[in-house]
């Protein structure tokens, strides 16, 4: 499950209902369900799929298990297809050479100077503006207080005594602090010098992991120190081959074929975080098996294109997609979606699971989000269940898991999770851990949902309010949109806007890139997220955007 997923238990309403294939089922059949179920999940989560990481060999396995699951079940791959559809992701950049010109002598990388953010690329012109320490507010009164084009920011590390000092405990810290302060400002570059040619601690001080802004930073080594410091007036020119690390990722799709003009769509996201990525909650350089996120929704996505062979009178065409790279920003169903394999005009509604392995044996539920999202949802539940099993609703289409990507296209949508819980995102989210009866309800009760939905030609869509929590409740206030987190540019770039919330009363509008917060530049998610948990609900600010390039700001109320 994507590390940004927001979700509020606060306000969920409980009901029980009832169903036909839970009445029917024997204690035979449910068990023997619930252990293909788990063998799943077991061979998912084995080590010797290395923690399914997009673009990975374990990614590979994964998705030729899943696609062999699919065609032992008769599901085809849709039309010209295979069953595996890649798409390309981008995770930093490699650079060739680089050279930085002062006055027009050059200066090589590696030999004069190194980059510290290997995000970004470093081809650009500007201005030199001396920061001195880079750490005085008022110095950085004479730039644009938002976007600074053309201008290259040097701080000097030996400028002052706080920053001179590589053995300080807080010299890296300080440092960060005034890398941090310089590029809110969104500069052309970053350039660390040293005015003392005897302390050159940049590289084994900085910490880079800190450093995400979308901004090239670079640390000059003496001789482009030196040259610098004696034209600290003088044009900067940096030149940079480079090539973006792409890699391929893969969605593995299949469908029953009814020959019918419309498709419920079932998903599930396979990939998890590898050795410990980004997303990971713990410190430890290990194998995430990710048995609950998500070989438990793989496992279930796949027993339903089992079950639903069975439905009787199919009104609609069924499609199963595995889903890669949900834990890099739902970039797979992000590319689905947008590969256009079927017309968005055709999907009736989305289904997913995620996290669906944990169900709590003592007192069971099951969470069902996007409800809101079609007027039928809440009668079609409640002809479907009425069990032991508290089924807890929420309204909201925008929970972070793959449904959101269809959400985002007005097709309707239903998240299927059964909670969180201490081994999220940590090596100890194990098979052993896994609730196989758990599973197995959650599967008869979706079958259930399934076998409604196929009797109605259409849903009608609705917009819904985001999710108005989080795993851990970040404090402060929302603006009420979803960030695009495949955004590669400065800013936070806007995929959704939610209707009636704090940015749809402004004005702004979805492909908006925000750039400044109140006093706080933003220049990618984080820093947009942290410039928001200052506010508090009333506050009012000034949002700045780029609109096609052109420069907005509004006032807004919290």
């Amino acid at each position: 499950m994507h590390r940004f997923f927001i979700l509020s238990l606060l306000l969920l309403q409980s009901l029980f209902l009832q169903g036909q294939f839970l009445q029917n089922i024997s204690a035979e059949e449910k068990h023997a369900m619930a252990d293909r179920l788990y063998n799943h999940v077991g061979a998912l989560a084995h080590d010797s799929m290395l923690g399914r990481e997009a673009g990975t060999e374990g990614e590979a396995k994964a998705m030729q298990y899943i696609a062999l699951e699919f065609s032992n079940t008769g599901l085809k791959p849709l039309p010209e297809k295979d069953y595996c559809i890649p798409f390309q992701f981008s995770e930093g950049y490699s650079y060739t050479s680089g050279t930085v010109y002062i006055n027009e002598k050059p200066f090589r990388l590696n030999q004069d100077f190194f980059y510290i953010n290997p995000l970004v690329n470093y081809t650009f012109t500007g201005k030199i503006f001396f920061a001195e320490d880079g750490l005085s507010d008022e110095k950085y009164k004479e730039l644009n207080p938002t976007f600074n084009k053309n201008v290259v920011i040097i701080i000097d590390i030996n400028y002052s005594d706080s920053c001179s000092n590589s053995q300080s405990q807080s010299y890296t810290g300080l440092l960060e602090t005034a890398v941090g302060k310089a590029t809110r400002f969104n500069p052309e570059s970053v350039i660390l010098v040293s005015s003392n040619n005897e302390n050159f601690p940049v590289t084994a001080a900085f910490n880079t992991d800190r450093n995400r802004a979308n901004i090239p930073v670079i640390g000059a080594g003496k001789d482009l120190s030196k040259t610098i410091l004696k034209n600290k007036t003088a044009n900067l020119r940096s030149e940079c081959i480079f090539s973006k690390n792409e890699k391929t990722g893969y969605n593995v799709a299949a469908w029953i074929n009814n020959n019918k003009p419309t498709t419920i769509v079932i998903g599930a996201h396979y990939d998890h975080l590898g050795y410990g990525s980004a997303g990971s909650l713990s410190n430890d350089s290990a194998i995430h098996n990710g048995a609950d996120d998500n070989a438990s929704g793989v496992a279930v996505l796949i027993e339903l294109a089992q079950q639903i062979n069975k439905i009787e009178s199919p009104q609609h065409n069924f499609l199963f997609i595995a889903f890669s790279a949900e834990e890099k920003g739902l970039l797979g169903s992000k590319a689905f979606i947008n590969q256009n394999h079927l017309p968005d005009s055709s999907f009736v509604a989305m289904l997913n699971f995620d996290m669906v392995g944990r169900m709590d044996k003592e007192n069971p539920k099951l969470n069902i989000i996007g409800t809101g999202t079609a007027a039928e949802w809440d009668s079609l539940i409640e002809q479907s269940y009425a069990g032991t099993i508290n089924i807890r609703k929420s309204a909201s289409g925008t929970a972070g898991s793959d449904q959101m990507s269809f959400y985002l296209k007005d097709i309707p949508v239903l998240f299927f999770i059964t909670g969180m819980h201490e081994d999220y995102h940590k090596p100890s989210d194990d098979t052993e851990k896994i609730n196989r009866d758990g599973m197995a309800d959650v599967l008869l009760i979706a079958l259930e949902i399934t076998e409604k939905l196929n009797k109605r030609e259409k849903l009608h869509f609705q917009k819904t309010e985001s999710a108005s929590g989080n795993r851990g409740k970040r404090p402060g206030v929302t603006l009420g949109v979803i960030p695009d987190h495949a955004w590669e540019g400065k800013g936070m770039r806007i995929d959704a806007v939610t209707k009636g919330k704090t940015a749809d009363q402004a004005g702004m509008l979805s492909g908006d890139i925000v750039i400044q917060i109140g006093e706080s530049t933003v220049t990618d998610i984080m820093s947009y997220m942290k410039a928001l948990s200052a506010f508090k609900k009333g506050d009012k600010t000034k949002i700045t955007y780029l609109r096609d390039q052109i420069e907005n700001s509004v006032e807004v109320v919290f």
